[in-house]
């Protein structure tokens, strides 16, 4: 057994005499050393002392090796020492080689240049290292190179290297003090002052040593090193002395000074201290720090103290106060109200009002008002470009308030308004579209809400084309159109009702629509805006081109048409720039391309298919769907075959067979409307079939929930 540390082989040896029982003599068998939990343990000492390998089941103490100018760290099982140090006793688990890890030891010389000797250190750190002492010098540091060049050692050093360290001496000088009638302060010798002695002179100011006696240039500063017998000479500036008038406060004892940087407080019973001032009339208050030129007065300023008590009403308690101002108003709290502020007459009368800061005249009991306690509604644009947020509103606790519409024209470039939630992705909160009524429980923000562009219009170019269905060839009616703009989308009811609550409350008097064509549509978002007569399409017409700061282009009389309610002619003035219905050629233009070959390609607007691009009576589920979900035509316009059946501006009559240019049907029994919706099947849902037959006529005040519009105006 290797001495330094004790194998446990107690076990192993009771398992040896057992099989050789059983006929088995040899003991370094490997099967039966590994049965009985005993493993081979080499050490490799890495240039240290050799120790000897072990079969054991465990080492108890750490075997002991040395190296010369090293220190043992420990022995670990990982041959780059990564972990832990292994920790003894120590169980093999299986045939295992342990590794010595050592830190090498360097020497460091100490040459002490005359001074007192220092030992040599040997290790891997010094934390600090001796002062030498040398007659008549003063120790100014260890240093790396023999002529004292860099900066001096610092202290605890790192050594990666054998080194020897110089020590650096400046010799003593003789320095005296001239304290120029202050205290005596005795001459010293050395070659560097860390410090100044401090001395003292009746009503003056201590203000530095200098090196000559005419007091000129730069104070003495430390470290200063001396490089010749040296006087240094105190120099005094005068104080003066500051009195303090306390105008029957506490007494506050005088001092002497040449800046004042504050001064005590005193105290008066029955008044509050509020400033010194630098004359007896108080009117110039003093500023600290106050530099003084002349033995000076204070004059201290009171205001009286009075009596304020709180009558809270039921609230919670406010104690009294005694004071000449309260800067703030006092807090108290009431279940389900709101502090109304503070007065000084129990009616709460608004004449009576306070308001902070107070200043009382007289002792005096201030009585609070509650209100009903009210929620805060702020509206935040969440990234808008341009835009005005609604205002902010106050709400009742328990009362409703009405969802804001877009009222202030928010936008943001590449998309469009859609709703309002409580929070700014739209997701992690809950979400309101303009015009919902809601009871809040809290101060609440809502913010805006940017998706779809479900106003946006396309630019359609002007052309030719033949009207109606090609099956009839050039039989047909041949349209010329200028350029004009029509909606991507069919109308939905989330810009309808931010339109039409602007509308109420600027001058129109507007129908209201309805949501989708199904009671579960109220669910959705952003589909048709429905039953809708033509009337109401006109009127709304008009309210949205005034939204958008454009003018209106329908007109009854010489006003514009403002109620929907309102018979007789209505003028179209095609020359103004506001949004209108389109015309029944526009319309079926845009549904077919807006190209006389892509018009009489398809049947459906954008395919032969109508399941490729309508919501019709086999698919809808008698439910209105969200705009834009079908594939869109070559203009990309989208549900012109489907969803909801949509007004045209003209009145119905047969367009015959010659050559037109922006033709319109002025007048007729009733009104165009292009069939196409959820409610009929795929025969009315091509681009050129034309309701108004002898079964159903539609008059300006019809309304049907599958009935909607799509905006149009003249291309800019």
């Amino acid at each position: 057994m290797e001495k330094g540390f004790y194998l446990a082989k107690k076990n192993w040896i009771l398992f040896a005499a057992f099989i050789t029982v059983l006929g088995f003599t040899s003991c370094e068998n490997q099967f039966f050393k590994e049965s009985a939990g005993i493993y081979e343990v080499c050490f490799n000492s890495n240039g240290g002392t050799k120790v000897s390998t072990v079969n054991t089941d465990k080492i108890v103490f750490p075997p002991v090796t040395t190296k010369e100018n090293c220190e043992f760290l420990g022995w670990y099982e990982t041959s780059d020492f990564s972990g832990d140090a292994v920790f003894f006793p120590y169980e093999p688990k299986k045939n295992t080689v342990l590794y010595a890890r050592w830190n090498q030891k360097y020497t460091v010389h100490f040459e002490s240049n005359g001074g007192t000797a220092v030992a040599d250190f040997t290790g891997n750190e010094i934390i600090s290292a001796v002062t030498p002492f040398k007659e008549d010098y003063t120790f100014a540091g260890w240093y790396l190179n023999a002529d004292f060049s860099g900066d001096p050692v610092s202290f605890p050093l790192s050594l990666n290297a054998n080194i020897t360290l110089y020590a650096k001496w400046l010799k003593n000088y003789t320095v005296s003090f001239n304290s120029n009638g202050g205290t005596e302060v005795s001459s010293i010798k050395n070659g560097v002052l860390q410090e100044l002695p401090f001395t003292e002179k009746e009503n003056y100011e201590f203000a530095g040593w200098y090196a000559n006696s005419s007091l000129s240039g730069e104070k003495i500063s430390v470290p200063y090193t001396v490089t010749q017998d040296i006087t240094l000479y105190a120099m005094w500036l005068p104080t003066y002395l500051v009195t303090l008038e306390t105008n029957g406060g506490s007494e506050i004892p005088s001092f002497r000074a040449r800046t004042v940087e504050s001064v005590q407080e005193p105290e008066k019973s029955g008044y509050t201290f509020i400033g010194w001032y630098l004359d007896s009339g108080l009117n110039t208050k003093a500023v600290f720090p106050l530099v003084i030129s002349k033995d000076t007065t204070l004059y201290a300023a009171y205001k009286q103290n009075f009596t304020i008590t709180f009558e809270t009403n039921g609230g919670s308690a406010v104690n009294p106060v005694s004071c000449y101002v309260i800067n703030e108003s006092p807090e108290s709290t009431k279940t389900d109200k709101s502090l109304g502020g503070w007065y000084l007459d129990p009616e709460c009368t608004d004449e009576k009002k306070v308001t902070f800061p107070f200043y009382p005249t007289e002792d005096v009991t201030l009585y609070a008002k509650w209100v009903s306690e009210m929620f805060t509604i702020t509206y935040n644009s969440n990234g808008a470009t341009s835009g005005t947020v609604p205002e902010t509103v106050q709400v009742e606790k328990g009362s409703s308030f009405i969802i804001s519409a877009n009222t202030g024209n928010l936008t943001k470039t590449g998309y469009a308004f859609t709703k309002w939630s409580t929070s700014t992705d739209g997701t992690s909160g809950q979400s309101y579209a303009p015009g919902y009524s809601l009871i809040p429980s809290k101060n609440m923000t809502l913010y805006a809400q940017w998706g779809k562009d479900y106003a946006a219009m396309v630019t359609v170019p002007g052309g030719s084309f033949y009207l109606g269905d090609p099956n009839n060839g050039t039989n047909r009616p041949k349209i010329t159109l200028s350029s004009f703009q029509i909606a991507q989308y069919e109308l939905t009811y989330e810009l309808w009702l931010e339109v039409y609550r602007w509308a109420k409350d600027n001058g129109y008097n507007l129908t209201s629509a309805s949501k989708g064509y199904a009671a579960n549509d109220a669910y959705k978002d952003f589909v048709p805006a429905t039953n809708i007569s033509w009337n109401m399409a006109c009127v709304w017409l008009n309210a949205y081109s005034e939204y958008k700061g454009l003018e209106p282009v329908y007109y009854r009389g010489s006003a514009v048409w403002k109620d929907d309610s309102n018979t007789g002619t209505v003028t179209w003035y095609q020359t103004k720039n506001g949004y209108r219905l389109p015309t029944e050629c526009e319309w079926e233009f845009a549904a077919g391309g807006g190209s006389e070959a892509e018009h009489d390609k398809y049947i459906y607007a954008g395919s032969n298919t109508i399941e490729e691009v309508a919501w019709y009576s086999s698919n809808s589920g008698d439910e209105a769907h969200k705009v834009g979900t079908k594939k869109a035509n070559a203009l990309g316009l989208y549900d012109m075959s489907g969803n909801v059946a949509e007004w045209c501006f003209d009145h119905y009559a047969d367009w015959g067979t010659g050559e037109l240019t922006n033709p319109v049907h002025w007048s007729g029994d009733h009104l165009v409307l292009k069939w196409g919706s959820l409610y009929w099947n795929s025969s009315s849902c091509t681009i050129f079939y034309r309701s108004c037959n002898s079964s159903y006529t539609y008059y300006s005040s019809t309304k049907v929930k599958w009935v909607g519009i799509r905006i149009a105006r003249n291309a800019e």
